[in-house]
């Protein structure tokens, strides 16, 4: 928490006074740049997560490219793929763009990082460490909206499988076996 304050502390003042000046520790230089490395971890997990999205998004899109090509498919389940298909290109839209913006948040906060051991040996502008911090952290909340929107889309394809299913069930007697369940 010290390397905190004395990173927001020397961004409040200016920068005027070199970081070094300021901590009578050199170990405490390395706690103070410690604030964005810690940043950079959390947000390469967020970034890893999305990747594994965006690979089971990828799967199933070949998949029902797959069941959609084959000669047995019913055009009623042709229809369904179609549906689903426009709503997976949404979701892969969306997925990259926030791997994209982790990524842009990973090197803001590793400029953070840069710009405070510079500081040790010449001044740097204290704002434009500040900006570089705040922009990661609106970079990364941009990225966690992007998933937001993306889970959302994702109860779509649920739906439209689920309605297939259903209507199926509903068609025989079929529907007072679900009711037992």
């Amino acid at each position: 928490m010290v390397a905190f304050h004395c990173v927001f502390e020397w961004i409040w003042y200016g920068g005027r006074v070199p970081l070094i000046e300021q901590i009578a520790d050199p170990l405490q230089v390395v706690a103070t740049a410690v604030t964005p490395v810690v940043m950079v971890s959390a947000t390469a997990i967020l970034a890893s997560g999305v990747n594994t999205r965006y690979i089971s998004i990828s799967d199933r899109v070949r998949a029902l490219a797959r069941e959609y090509r084959e000669t047995s498919t019913s055009a009623d389940r042709q229809f369904s793929i179609r549906l689903q298909m426009v709503i997976f290109h949404r979701r892969l839209r969306l997925v990259s763009w926030a791997a994209r913006v982790l990524y842009a948040a990973v090197g803001c906060f590793i400029a953070v990082a840069l710009l405070i051991s510079i500081s040790l040996s010449r001044q740097t502008p204290a704002g434009a460490t500040l900006l570089m911090f705040l922009f990661g952290l609106v970079l990364t909340a941009i990225a966690i909206i992007l998933q937001l929107l993306e889970l959302q889309q994702s109860n779509r394809t649920i739906d439209i499988e689920s309605a297939d299913v259903l209507s199926d069930s509903q068609k025989g007697n079929s529907a007072s076996s679900i009711r037992e369940i």
